[in-house]
């Protein structure tokens, strides 16, 4: 086939423009735009509520028996829960690989034939937990009344629902509308009604019912009722009783109120009351072309509103994609332009300029592949291109640097071309799988990284197989166009390169032939000291000189600060906090000017009392409230000098410890790997496990690098057990007729639930405000009795004992658990010393305690998981390599010494971060796995090029020397590309840049320092392994010629 297609330029030509075509038909077509690849969070949530429960009683009634119903499941990791007032949420981990969708279905059928959950419990809700994209968020704010502001947030919903292209947007960000019927206790009374009655009456007489189908001659008449009330005066006439003449309507007993549910929220933007909802990306969707459509949309619709309202937006993440990816397609342009430059030092121009040619037609490939698997144009797939961006044209530079010196050596274009491509195809080939096989173990990777880490490989791979077709079907019949040189008419491009050549083979004999001739005239010391270096390197990392993280920080543009008090904290009391943290943020923000505009670099601020955003939704709660700040974002990201976590940090300084918050967070950073620390403490006796939180969190404080300590003890709910008297004995009352009739007048109870336009409502029945807000109020609800229908107080009917209990319970792995937590600052600290050192004092302080347990949880669990797929990926990856090597050679022993570059390789990894200051984290592993493969593939061809020199009859020493001197070219030449192309990367010190250095250095400097020692070491390795492979087969002629001589020694004996 590579004769073929060299002497059929048609053929050649067709191909590449086919290659060509279908990848700018992907990038236009199929192809989406995101920050971040879509990522499962890999995890089943059952969401249950009771009304009017306390998390004691959720927890024996609903989650201890949800969780024992799927703990046994195939595919379930781990199951761990919490159990708060009203709300039972269990969640499941689902084992990885398992698939989602089955274990989805198992858990339905487990939780839905639950027969002994609480009647007034509402049905399960269970589903994948997962993130939506978010693209833009929107606020609707202003000085007006909260109904105008309410209405006019929906309308401009559903307004933006109905615009080409914006497909998914989120609920309002706010308490949804209920229909409240408030009845006084008196009144109820006075006309000798229950609420129980009241509802009962709505749900007979607010309804619509078809009463069937009448036959006749001239059709079918469909007969019905249509009674369903919708508004506050509907439901004010609806019947409660018929006395006598006297018709006693709903309206007469009962405040009906079209209101919103009793949870305060407090919604700011830019300091004015706002409501906020987001839209989403789904799908092959473009972030930015999604961005764009919500930004004309906003200037459309902000005429229209309603007078004293504005359109603002806030986390905008298509400016952040953009500019991430701006950042990466200049490194990768400049890397490029880099690569093209050494192209064309090192060989003809024209030479050059067809190698070059197979970086573009090998990314096109890659891209024309990419809707395939699924993926998308984002930070790790054009990570990924940037990576393999020197290393793509490897082949081609092996291939055309060979063709390059036939033509030298006087032999023609085409014929150069062919036999130039046929000796080198063989190791060339299997450079190129390797390679691809050493970024495969990416595709095993388990844990909470592997649909990130799965990006990198199924872009790398097919990007190589393109450019090993490239460079075998495409190059050489270019190549074969190549006229001989006219050395009268040469530009100044081609005398610069003849002067460069001419330099570069001086150094090969000046310089190279004689340090290599030193190397290998001291064998045993330059193996010795090889061995040597790569031991200390390896062990010195043990000495805590090099830092190491989980995984590197993408920094976001903004900073999210969430807010969480003790849950009998009171709304005002939480406002009063987000004002402090957001006047804190204005004055900061004042301290941080553009010196070329001079505006703040802060571009809004939104700030919530009585919500933060969870993983599955908005979380309201009295205690509960945020904080967003959003910066300017340039074209280029954040302005040179600006660091976001440099912002984040001075916040956390200037807020200092909030009285009796639970949980303060402030994030700068995409993704949650899970806290760097984190311990897990098993066991009942929540006073015990207190005590043991109090000192780890001091043990904590004693690190400078730790911060945001904190742990989810949840604090003690005053609440109130009630026991019978005998009283309610006597008349007949049970438990739970009492506590329904008090729930119903506390809580309420929901009469029904009907659909008023796009909106779902509950109509609730219950006491006014003013008459269940003290204990007081509680002791003198009118209870009813099931004898007579009295009603009486419930103080003379029930005693109620004030106890304190915890206003959350969390389990873990079916265990009562708390967990303590931490962030650590990774750039000066190292997260893994200090996770060491938390280990040994844990190991000492739960010697005594045989009742409790602890386990690290967080980033540590994760790593654990992922480094054992890192561990196994690596083990594959050398025993692939092995193989793929052993088949060409037909050798057993050549492998091992084109492999014992990869040591030195590692080497070069690990010293290249100590130089860059970075720390080594899971990134850098990748890099280092990728680059096993890639060194090899220098010493592969020159091995095989010894092996070709030997088979020609050379002497072994002059093959050897010779292989160095001829290859040195295309050995350097391959590793300064691919390190050119890294380069620009390396030296970004954009905060957009930072987070994807640690894998470029791994593979940069790694390849750098494995090309000096491959030219070097690989010559020495293979005198050595000659040596001992002629020893070992001496050894063995002699053995077997004593076994020889032994056994015929009888039979000469006997004659």
């Amino acid at each position: 086939m590579i004769r073929w297609f060299a002497r059929n330029h048609v053929a050649a030509n067709l191909l590449m423009f086919a290659i060509i075509v279908m990848g700018i038909s992907a990038v236009r077509n199929d192809i989406g735009l995101e920050l971040m690849p879509d990522f499962e969070l890999g995890r089943i949530t059952i969401t249950t509520v009771l009304p009017g429960g306390n998390p004691s009683s959720i927890e024996e009634t609903i989650t201890v028996r949800i969780e024992e119903a799927v703990a046994d499941l195939e595919g379930v990791k781990k199951v761990n829960s919490r159990s708060s007032e009203d709300l039972s949420l269990v969640s499941i981990e689902i084992e990885s690989g398992y698939p989602e969708l089955d274990l989805l279905n198992d858990v339905k059928v487990r939780v839905d034939s639950l027969t002994t959950l609480p009647a007034d419990a509402e049905r399960p809700v269970i589903d994948l937990a997962r993130i939506p994209i978010t693209v833009v968020g929107l606020a609707v704010y202003g000085d007006v009344e909260y109904d105008v502001l309410f209405k006019a947030a929906e309308d401009m919903r559903q307004a933006l629902l109905r615009v080409d292209g914006i497909t998914q947007v989120s609920e309002l960000q706010a308490p949804p509308r209920e229909l409240h019927i408030e009845v006084r206790p008196d009144t109820l009374q006075q006309f000798d009604l229950s609420l129980a009655e009241i509802g009962a009456a709505i749900q007979r007489n607010a309804i619509d019912i078809s009463a069937g189908n009448l036959r006749t001659e001239d059709g079918d008449i469909l007969i019905r009722t249509d009674g369903q009330a919708f508004t506050a005066d509907q439901f004010a006439a609806i019947p409660i009783r018929n006395s006598g003449d006297r018709v006693l309507y709903l309206g007469d007993i009962a405040n009906v109120v079209d209101g919103y549910v009793l949870q305060r929220v407090e919604t700011q933007y830019n300091g004015q009351p706002a409501i906020t909802i987001e839209t989403f990306r789904i799908g092959k969707q473009n972030t930015i072309e999604v961005a764009n459509k919500v930004q004309q949309f906003m200037r459309d619709y902000e005429p229209s509103l309603p007078p004293g309202l504005k359109l603002g937006n806030y986390n905008n993440t298509a400016e952040v994609v953009e500019s991430r990816l701006t950042t990466l397609l200049t490194s990768a342009l400049q890397g490029g332009l880099l690569v093209l430059i050494l192209l064309s030092l090192f060989l003809r121009p024209a030479v050059a300029f067809w190698v070059g040619l197979g970086i573009p037609i090998s990314f096109l490939g890659g891209l024309a592949l990419m809707p395939l698997f699924g993926l998308s144009l984002n930070m790790l797939t054009m990570f990924a291109f940037l990576l393999v961006l020197g290393i793509v044209v490897d082949d081609a530079i092996v291939t055309g640097e060979n063709i390059y010196r036939h033509q030298r050596n006087g032999m023609a274009p085409a014929d150069a071309a062919l036999h130039g491509t046929l000796e080198v195809a063989v190791p060339v080939t299997f450079g190129v799988v390797t390679t691809m096989m050493a970024f495969a173990p990416l595709l095993m990777v388990e844990g909470i990284l592997s649909d990130l880490a799965i990006q990198i490989p199924l872009v790398i791979i097919p990007v190589l197989a393109f450019s090993l077709v490239e460079s075998k079907l495409i190059l050489p019949s270019h190549m074969s166009t190549i006229a001989p040189r006219d050395e009268q008419n040469i530009s100044w491009l081609g005398r610069t390169q003849q002067k460069f050549s001419r330099g570069f083979e001086t150094a090969i004999i000046r310089i190279y032939r004689p340090f290599l001739d030193l190397c290998i005239a001291n064998k045993t010391i330059t193996i010795v000291t090889a061995a040597m270096v790569f031991t200390v390197t390896v062990a010195s990392m043990n000495s805590g000189w090099l830092r190491s993280s989980f995984f590197p920080e993408f920094e976001d543009n903004a900073v999210f600060i969430r807010l969480t008090m003790p849950t009998t904290t009171g709304f005002e009391t939480t406002r009063d906090h987000i004002e402090r943290i957001v006047d804190i943020s204005g004055e900061l923000a004042n301290e941080y000017i553009d010196p070329n505009t001079g505006e703040s670099y802060f571009r809004y601020f939104v700030s919530v009392a009585g919500l933060t955003l969870g993983e599955t939704g908005p979380v309201f709660g009295s205690n509960r409230g945020m904080v967003i700040m959003e910066f300017v974002q340039g074209e280029n990201g954040m302005p040179e000098g600006f660091s976001v976590k440099q912002v984040q940090n001075e916040l956390r300084n200037r807020i200092g410890d909030i009285p009796g918050a639970e949980r303060l967070d402030l994030q700068s950073t995409f993704g949650d790997f899970g806290r760097p620390i984190s311990v897990v403490i098993y066991g009942q006796d929540f006073e015990r496990i207190a005590k043991l939180v109090d000192r780890i969190r001091e043990y904590l404080r004693s690190y400078p690098g730790v911060f945001d300590i904190q742990d989810n003890y949840s604090s003690r709910k005053e609440e109130r057990q009630m026991t019978l008297t005998s009283l309610a004995r006597s008349l007949g009352l049970a438990q739970a007729d009492i506590a329904a009739q008090v729930r119903q007048a506390v809580y309420g109870f929901e009469a029904q639930r009907i659909q008023r336009g796009h909106e779902e409502l509950k109509v609730i029945v219950r006491y006014p405000e003013e008459f269940r807000s003290s204990i007081n109020d509680v002791r003198n609800i009118a209870i009813r009795s099931s004898a007579g229908g009295e009603t009486i107080p419930l103080q003379d009917l029930a005693v109620l004992t004030p106890t304190q209990s915890p206003a959350a319970i969390y389990r873990d792995k079916q265990r009562r658990a708390i967990t303590v937590s931490a962030n650590v600052d990774s750039a000066f600290y190292d997260v893994n010393a200090i996770r060491a050192d938390l280990r040994s004092f844990l190991d000492e302080l739960f010697i005594y305690e045989a009742e409790l347990s602890y386990n690290m949880d967080g980033q540590a669990e994760s790593m654990e998981e992922t480094n054992s797929s890192f561990a196994l990926g690596f083990v594959v990856v050398i025993i692939m390599i092995y193989s793929l090597l052993a088949i060409p050679f037909r050798s057993f022993g050549q492998p091992l010494v084109v492999m014992s570059i990869i040591p030195l390789a590692i080497v070069g990894a690990i010293v290249g971060h100590y130089i860059m200051d970075l720390a080594f984290s899971m990134l850098s592993i990748m890099g280092v796995l990728g680059l096993t493969g890639i060194v090899v593939n220098d010493s592969l061809v020159l091995v095989d090029y010894i092996n070709q020199k030997r088979r020609e009859g050379m002497e072994l020493m002059e093959a050897v020397l010779t292989a160095g001197e001829t290859r040195f070219r295309p050995v350097i030449l391959t590793s300064l590309t691919t390190f050119a192309g890294l380069l620009p990367l390396m030296l970004n010190r954009s905060t957009q840049a930072q987070t994807l250095v640690p894998m470029a250095v791994s593979l940069g400097f790694g390849i750098i320092f494995a090309t000096v020692i491959t030219l070097v070491i690989t010559p020495v390795n293979y005198l050595v392994g000659h040596r001992i492979k002629h020893a070992s087969l001496n050894r063995l002629r002699q053995l077997r010629a004593s076994l020889a001589n032994f056994w015929n020694k009888p039979d000469a004996t006997a004659s």
